[in-house]
């Protein structure tokens, strides 16, 4: 997987077969390769190819989705890596309308940082929520648990969802996720969104599908993103981002904001987690997925985690704290699904009621060392954000 924190990230279900196999059957370190017809490379990790090709991708002369894959390594992706650097200017880019709007960070002073606010807009936000469709669905059958593990997601399970379009000269493309939080608002990573060459154009809702969506699907142009003040690109810290939609969504049985997990405390162990995501089916050749995923996770502690990232030496530039409180993890023991390049800024969420429509974005996809491996995923803390996100969501402790 490319370790650059503007990557996106893609949902991957792999299995340990795969993986042997693919390494066996490629390109393997030092071995000359063609990053385009008429660029050459070289076979690299993908930590050894990041300086050299991050100003390709910052110069728009290149999409992160274009660089070929050699193979893995079991901890990492082995890609072929420009032999030369790309000049600083000259390169086309994306030109886009979209703002950013800068925000001066302040502290909310009136809650604990070991309990939630009940009092705080997100709260309330959410009982509101989860009211309105208790309402909708009087008379109506209950949602049915549909399939985990890496398989689609029927409709309506997850109305939350939100995949994130940039256009690319005459075409537009998925490459990051969100989740939709109110009617105006969907909430991502902030490495989705911090360069002018990475302002998404629009979000599509309410569909499994995103190539051939369901007829109730909506389109909604992003009118302005806003990136967490301590944001710096290539850090881990801080990943989280707001986009405001044009115009409010309406809601229906496929398109329904999800409430915001509020206790900054980790959730139990055995709570029920899952990623979700439009994603790589197959590591070789980079298949996507058009329909929608999801894949049961377990929750890693913080202290182990560490020690799992202690162990990637190039884990040191990005996460030179180390894996503090702001961030979770999260993994599959069996090593078999995971969340990896392509799906960033989808959320990892914790399942309470499911047919009842209760459950919680507790984290936003980050980034993490290989995929489906023994180190764990990196998601940023929702809980920890939370006065980020009510200024721009709920103004003035105004629900809409």
């Amino acid at each position: 997987m490319l370790p650059f924190s503007r990557k996106s990230l893609l949902f991957i279900l792999i299995t340990v077969s795969a993986i042997v196999s693919s390494v066996w059957g490629d390109l393997k370190v030092g071995e000359a390769c063609n990053v385009t017809s008429s660029l050459l490379g070289i076979c690299r990790t993908s930590n050894d190819c990041e300086p050299m090709i991050d100003g390709y991708i910052k110069s728009g002369a290149l999409r992160i989705e274009d660089v070929p894959s050699c193979g893995l390594t079991s901890r990492e992706e082995i890609i072929c890596c420009p032999t030369r650097p790309c000049c600083a200017t000259g390169a086309p880019t994306i030109a886009s309308s979209t703002t950013t709007t800068p925000l001066t960070a302040t502290k909310r002073t009136s809650s604990r940082v070991d309990v939630p606010d009940e009092d705080r807009p997100a709260v309330a936000a959410c009982k509101k929520m989860q009211e309105e469709y208790r309402l909708r669905k009087t008379g109506h059958n209950r949602l049915v648990i549909h399939i985990v593990d890496g398989v689609p997601v029927g409709s309506g399970v997850y109305p939350h969802m939100a995949a994130i379009a940039y256009v690319t000269f005459d075409h537009f493309e998925f490459r990051c996720g969100g989740s939709l939080i109110s009617k105006r608002f969907v909430l991502t990573a902030a490495h989705c969104v911090y360069t002018d060459s990475l302002m998404p154009a629009f979000v599509r809702l309410g569909t499994i599908n995103v190539e051939v969506p369901d007829k109730d699907y909506v389109d909604v142009n992003v009118r302005n993103v806003t990136i967490h003040p301590n944001y710096v690109g290539n850090i881990k810290y801080n990943d989280v981002a707001v986009l405001e939609l044009a115009n409010e969504v309406i809601e229906n049985d496929n398109i329904r904001p999800a409430c915001l997990h509020t206790d900054p405390r980790d959730p139990p162990l055995d709570s029920k987690l899952f990623v979700a995501g439009w994603g790589v089916l197959n590591v070789t050749t980079r298949a996507l997925s058009k329909i929608l995923l999801r894949a049961a996770l377990e929750l890693v502690p913080l202290a182990q985690c560490n020690e799992s990232y202690s162990e990637q030496p190039g884990a040191v530039r990005n996460l030179k704290e180390g894996v503090i409180g702001s961030l979770m993890c999260a993994a599959d023991k069996k090593q078999q699904a995971d969340a990896c390049k392509g799906d960033s800024g989808g959320p990892l969420i914790r399942e309470e009621n499911i047919e009842e429509g209760i459950y919680t974005i507790v984290g936003i996809i980050n980034s993490g060392f290989g995929c489906a491996t023994k180190t764990p995923g990196l998601y940023t803390r929702v809980a920890s954000f939370l006065d980020f996100i009510e200024r721009i969501v709920w103004p003035d402790n105004q629900l809409l």
